[in-house]
């Protein structure tokens, strides 16, 4: 079988493109990246923000695209609001994790639940990146871009590794801040999670995160 020579340098410039995209960090950058996320996780006290969420499931040809709210307060105070296409809220006050759809919430005590425990860590550890980057459960890759840093964590626990393949981070080189996070289900399944109008360190009501 022929194959055009045209297109052949086409994907050969495509693949080279891509790759130089970014650039695997040494030692001495890996040690300033996880630093400097660590300092900048330490400084925030809160965070909210607008999230754009993409769904890419394996079996289904079209992207499920969701919109909402996001807070964040230290000590693993979170709140996942959507608002379009449907209303769902995903909370947590850093002992129960409630999850709102309509009228109905259930709660789950996250010492009740190892699965839950994780979850948490993984869903807080993706906001500030703090105790995700340096984490012993995780094999890391990190990767430096023009304006990025992208760093990807290989799950090494069974209960983390039977839901992701991979957890990505992209982290702005500028503030060290995470401007969106892929979840690569071990099904091929991915999510992908874009924050915008992001405003650190402003007053949120902790009553957000318990309903």
């Amino acid at each position: 079988m022929k194959r055009n020579p045209v297109l052949v340098m086409a994907m050969l410039l495509w693949v080279c493109s891509v790759s130089a995209q970014y650039q695997e960090a040494t030692r001495e950058q890996r040690d300033e990246i996880v630093s400097r996320i660590t300092k900048s996780a330490g400084e925030m006290e809160t965070m909210q923000g607008d999230f754009t969420q993409v769904k890419e499931l394996s079996f289904m040809d079209e992207k499920v695209t969701s919109e909402g709210r996001m807070y964040y307060k230290k000590t693993n105070k979170l709140r996942w609001e959507y608002l379009k296409p449907y209303r769902y809220v995903f909370s947590m006050d850093g002992q129960n994790v409630r999850m709102t759809s309509g009228d109905k919430t259930s709660k789950v005590p996250v010492k009740s639940s190892r699965m839950f425990g994780e979850i948490s860590k993984v869903m807080a550890g993706g906001i500030t990146g703090s105790g995700l980057v340096d984490s012993p459960d995780f094999d890391a890759q990190f990767m430096v871009g023009k304006d990025d840093y992208k760093i990807i964590l290989t799950p090494g626990k069974k209960e983390l590794k039977e839901m992701f393949s991979s957890i990505q981070l992209f982290v702005g080189r500028a503030d060290h801040r995470i401007r969106s996070v892929e979840l690569i289900e071990q099904g091929g399944d991915k999510t992908t999670f874009v924050l915008k109008n992001v405003q650190v360190n402003t007053a949120i009501d902790d009553r957000l995160f318990a309903e």
